[in-house]
């Protein structure tokens, strides 16, 4: 994902406001595995912000797992928001392979 010269990515896509449940899963970098219940709160055609108690660091790839059923993805984590209190624990995802992962189609 491009990055702007701030911190906040620059968009390639219109990201579609939701809450949906999903469980996080994955490994820390000092190789403990984990797993979380967490929840995507928007999502584009390359990934999503996911809400999270973790700390996930940028370049960390995780499988998230939808709570209704469907299929999970995997994705790298593009960025995080550690210093606002109020997007505290908020970071990026970007699709490994982009997929309709929670069944929503974005046009080309």
């Amino acid at each position: 994902m491009p990055k702007s010269s701030e911190s906040s990515p620059l968009r390639r896509s219109s990201r579609v406001p939701l809450r949906i449940p999903v469980t996080v899963s994955g490994t820390l970098p000092d190789a403990t595995p984990f797993e979380e219940d967490a929840y995507i709160s928007s999502v584009s055609k390359f990934g999503a912000s996911l809400k999270t108690q973790l700390p996930l660091e940028t370049g960390m790839r995780v499988k998230v797992q939808p709570k209704q059923g469907r299929e999970g993805a995997f994705f790298q984590v593009v960025w995080t928001r550690r210093e606002s209190p109020s997007r505290a624990g908020e970071v990026g995802i970007e699709y490994l392979e982009v997929s309709d992962f929670l069944g929503i189609t974005f046009p080309e």
